[in-house]
């Protein structure tokens, strides 16, 4: 063999020593973390709360989504997510956590994400993490959160002069539109009724509306009964002529 002939095959042979240790560092296999697992999840007073483990983490979101659907890379779909809060140091460490906003009535899915802390998981003599430490998503929880309980109140506004009285009703608080009627004798006794709409918008408002109504047909003390389906809500007492 030729002294140049010596020399490439000992290039050709250094350059696949190099490629292989390349090769080698680069797909060397990374310790499995443990993901973060949701305990509990509640919503006293419409604030979602929750329990969790994600020991040693460094970063942890919670997720709640109204629909479980999730992206290939474990995410909700972001269409369907409601809200998100970024947990803080102290919530990470106590394991425990709870929304400072009350959210709507509804049914949630709720997920916990997390990254494992850098400088307490990174194992630099094998640039692998602690398997002990947390990372990736939890399991995911359903929460229920029921509507509060609405509250009814109803007046009669007579106007003697012109034979007409108005009919109000309040509902709080009220988030969502409510159907209703209000039922009252004629003179000769014969059950009347009318209906109107309590178009509620949020859940920590009220919402009212008013019916105008002749009285002409009325007897001068008439009661007013005010349904919301079948339940009777409110109930007043008026003196019209």
């Amino acid at each position: 063999m030729s002294a140049s002939s010596a020399r490439r095959s000992w290039r050709a042979a250094g350059a696949v020593c190099v490629c292989v240790g390349v090769v080698v560092l680069v797909f060397a296999p990374a310790a499995s973390a443990v993901p973060p697992s949701l305990i509990s999840v509640t919503a006293p007073d419409r604030h979602p709360a929750a329990t969790f483990t994600a020991p040693k983490a460094g970063d942890a979101t919670i997720y709640l989504a109204t629909k479980p659907d999730r992206a290939s890379d474990g995410k909700f779909l972001s269409e369907n997510v409601a809200e998100l809060d970024f947990l803080t140091d102290d919530e990470i460490q106590s394991g425990r956590w709870t929304y400072e906003r009350q959210i709507d009535p509804g049914t949630y899915y709720v997920m916990l994400s997390a990254s494992a802390s850098f400088d307490q998981c990174y194992i630099f003599g094998s640039g692998t993490y602690d398997p002990a430490c947390a990372d990736g998503f939890s399991n995911i929880v359903q929460l229920v959160v029921p509507k509060p309980t609405t509250r009814y109140r109803a007046s009669v506004n007579s106007l003697r002069f012109i034979n007409i009285a108005h009919l109000s009703l309040t509902g709080a608080p009220l988030g969502e539109k409510q159907p209703y009627k209000v039922c009252y004798p004629n003179k000769s006794g014969r059950r009347m009724c009318v209906s109107g709409s309590l178009d509620g918008y949020d859940w920590d408002s009220s919402a009212q509306d008013d019916l105008r109504i002749s009285t002409r047909a009325l007897r001068p003390i008439t009661t007013f009964s005010w349904y919301v389906g079948a339940s009777l809500v409110a109930r007043k007492t008026a003196r019209l002529h």
